[in-house]
């Protein structure tokens, strides 16, 4: 038998193995052929096929490129390495593989409607719209445009255009992977729980091992405080996925709600030990050990959350306020700043972090931090209540007033803006003390650092200093 004739009958038996789900055999099939004949550029198209079917994307683009060496027109091929530039978060020269397909032939749809992807992942909604519309000229009814077009408007929080865009999908193709899926993000967003719950299990139906799906679902449960079956989801993952780090995470918050800390510890560990910067691991053991007053193990897990790079918005909130429970007003501050550079506009981060500089006794830096949240959040009743302390505390009692009123107009049944006002009375009688009281000095600590204690260790809703809320926005 000839070398070519070997080739041949490779990649015949990795076509038989591909069509059975054996993969990883067909990869080895078509790269022994390939080590025989480099230059056939469907072998390495096939190649990159199966690679993308074992979502081993960076290995497919690699395929890919390969391929176009040969035949750097082919259209297929320019789109298929577009799309995992796309899957693999490389959304710039995933465009210049599209627009490269766009130039040889503007009539190929796919090349404008993967293309709303990568528009909508670098935040260019307008020219991911305007690829919307450019491939419906050619193709009007394309599930994957309206698919695109739905994450899109999703992104920018146009829910009901997302959703409309989703049903569409539904319309031209109903067993279109991952739709029902999306219509529960939208849901969830607008706080439509059983929407939510509706499609998560819709989308079940159709893919009842999608671990990720499963994973929604039982953060959803948790979040409509059904526990019990919260954790049956967690669990389902772990028989499909026995180290899935996430479903432990889940079922360590579960325990720690229920003040299993020996449990829940377990649960963070493991995931740290298979996952060192996994988010919000540290975090949680730190609240544990902060729980059962053991300062120095808490203090080290949160200073290793700290030392994490990529953290979400409410890890570090949350962990802020852990510092300042353990009177670590500059990692605080360090925590909310993080916050803030990724988003500015995040009220309960700005006046997080004015509470933490009041507490600090740096008032003019509180003061200004509490109106920039106000500016952000115009009836947050708690920075209200907090520049009224402040002004009170550096003996202006006339802005101390106007704020209390302010605060009083939001929440008038208020208990602490009672002692606020009471207080604020006495200071009135006492201009000419030269300090303050000491219980009065309580009741500002107390005041500035309010917020909500009744979540246990692991609560997964929102925690925060104005997560009671008064009137609306307070």
């Amino acid at each position: 038998m000839s070398d070519w004739q070997e080739a041949e009958q490779r990649v015949e038996r990795a076509h038989e193995l591909y069509e059975r789900g054996r993969w990883e055999e067909a990869v080895s099939e078509l790269r022994r052929a390939i080590e025989i004949n480099p230059n056939i550029s469907a072998w390495y198209f096939n190649l990159g096929l199966t690679l993308d079917m074992m979502e081993r994307f960076e290995e497919a683009l690699s395929a890919y490129q390969h391929a176009l060496e040969i035949d750097p027109d082919d259209l297929e091929l320019l789109v298929a390495a577009g799309a995992d530039c796309v899957r693999t978060g490389q959304y710039r020269p995933s465009i210049r593989f599209f627009e490269r397909a766009e130039s040889i032939d503007p009539s190929f749809e796919p090349c404008y409607c993967n293309r709303i992807v990568a528009y909508g992942e670098l935040g260019d909604h307008e020219r991911a719209e305007e690829m919307f519309y450019l491939a419906r000229q050619y193709r009007e009814k394309c599930p994957i445009c309206y698919f695109n077009m739905g994450a899109s408007l999703f992104a920018r929080g146009i829910y009901d255009k997302a959703l409309w865009c989703w049903r569409q999908v539904l319309e031209i193709e109903p067993d279109y992977p991952q739709v029902h899926a999306r219509m529960a993000d939208v849901h969830w967003a607008k706080g439509q729980l059983p929407e939510a719950r509706r499609h998560l299990i819709e989308e079940l139906r159709s893919d009842p091992g999608n671990v990720d799906t499963l994973l929604d679902l039982g953060e959803l449960l948790m979040e409509m405080d059904q526990r019990t079956a919260a954790a049956e989801k967690f669990r389902q993952v772990l028989d499909l996925d026995p180290e899935e780090c996430t479903a432990h995470y889940q079922l360590g918050i579960l325990a720690a709600g229920e003040s299993d800390f020996r449990q829940a510890l377990e649960k963070f560990k493991f995931v740290l030990a298979r996952d060192s910067h996994f988010g919000g691991a540290h975090l949680q053991i730190a609240r544990i050990y902060y729980r059962i007053k053991n300062r120095a193990e808490a203090l080290h897990h949160a200073n290793c959350e700290l030392s994490q790079r990529d953290l979400d918005e409410q890890n570090l909130l949350e962990l802020g306020h852990l510092f300042m429970d353990l009177d670590q007003l500059d990692s605080a501050q360090i925590a909310f700043r993080r916050l803030l550079e990724a988003n500015p506009r995040n009220a309960d981060a700005r006046h997080s972090l004015a509470v933490s500089m009041l507490l600090a006794g740096r008032l003019d830096e509180g003061v200004a931090q509490c109106k920039l949240a106000l500016k952000i959040q115009p009836k947050y009743m708690l920075a209200m209540s907090n520049l009224a302390l402040a002004y009170l505390s550096k003996r202006d009692c006339v802005r101390a007033r106007y704020w209390l009123r302010e605060a009083l107009d939001i929440a008038p049944d208020d208990p602490q803006l009672r002692q606020i006002s009471q207080r604020l009375r006495l200071e009135s009688l006492r201009v000419h003390t030269l300090a303050l009281p000491a219980m009065f000095r309580r009741l500002i600590r107390k005041a500035l650092r309010r917020r909500d204690h009744s979540g246990r260790v692991g609560n997964s809703g929102k925690s925060g200093f104005n997560s009671v809320k008064h009137g609306p926005g307070g």
